[in-house]
């Protein structure tokens, strides 16, 4: 039954690589791990388009589990004025959702999805974004129901310079716990704002670097500042089968600055719509173990 399951899923993998606009593959090898492993979201299938996004993570199709949707929304609207609405990544922070987008393969904290309302546009070189966002039990990994949220992001380009600044506030119109749910930790009004700057030097270098102010602890009113830096050669340089390479390194803080994460690796392109990336990341937290991870996907 074991093999069936496996065989159908690989059949799914592979008819719906035909159609999807974006797959990616990720393994993971940690010091204490003889093999290499799927990671948690590990086999990714993306749609996008101009009005509508799905992100879907089939890993744990692998063992009998149910799949699950990252995103999946449509747009109604033009360029000035529109709203998105479904399944969506939070519009916190510069972070791409496509592995193709983003240099590196550890990502800060995404904040997590939720079906939301995003009311959204562009002015010139201004974006903006306006959402409600129900964190409930829509959550995979969450028994209890959460209170909404209620956030913008603001993002101006110039030239190879972005800026950005996001805000999130949750319990802001509903109060402490109205619906009298005892499940969920009653800390009262949760305030969370970041700001990032995106630099593009010389058509050479890029930096990327944020900072946040996010709730630590659901079940307390406490709110730390994290932040992240990642620094890139983009202008790269050739290398023999994997040909275009950028090399890259960042820095992730987490438990505010207690922990962090630092990765160093390669973004390569060995062919026209292919994409590969080999990543070595250092936990700083005491028991887990630096792994090295290699994630390959195309780009349809």
């Amino acid at each position: 039954m074991k093999k069936i399951a496996v065989f159908v899923v690989l059949m799914f993998m592979l008819t719906s690589a035909l159609i999807s606009s974006e797959v990616s593959f990720f393994y993971t090898s940690q010091a204490h791990q003889r093999m290499w492993h799927y990671t948690d979201n590990g086999i990714r299938f993306d749609w996008y388009g101009k009005n509508y996004g799905i992100d879907l993570n089939l890993t744990p199709l692998l063992v009998q589990q149910a799949m699950q949707i990252n995103e999946g929304w449509i747009k109604f609207g033009g360029k000035s004025f529109g709203i998105k609405a479904g399944m969506m990544w939070y519009p916190f922070g510069n972070v791409e959702t496509l592995p193709s987008k983003n240099v590196s393969v550890f990502q800060p904290m995404n904040f997590d999805s939720a079906v939301m309302l995003n009311f959204c546009g562009m002015f010139g070189e201004l974006k903006w974004q306006a959402y409600w966002a129900d964190a409930g039990f829509v959550n995979w990994n969450r028994h209890y129901d959460a209170p909404s949220y209620i956030g913008t992001r603001l993002s101006y380009t110039m030239d190879d310079l972005k800026v950005g600044a996001s805000f999130r506030g949750k319990n802001l119109l509903s109060g402490i716990n109205p619906s009298g749910d005892t499940d969920y930790p009653n800390v009262g009004k949760i305030y969370e704002y970041g700001a990032d700057v995106c630099w593009l030097i010389s058509k050479m270098v890029k930096i990327n670097v944020q900072a946040f102010k996010i709730q630590f602890d659901p079940t307390k009113k406490d709110t730390r500042i994290h932040f992240f830096g990642i620094l890139s050669y983009e202008k790269g340089f050739d290398l023999p089968v994997v040909k275009q390479t950028i090399p890259y390194s960042g820095y992730f803080s987490k438990e505010g600055y207690k922990e962090y994460n630092f990765v160093a690796g390669l973004n390569m392109k060995p062919m026209k719509n292919v994409f590969m990336k080999l990543e070595y990341n250092h936990d700083s937290i005491d028991g887990v173990g630096d792994k090295l991870t290699l994630q390959a996907g195309y780009v349809f």
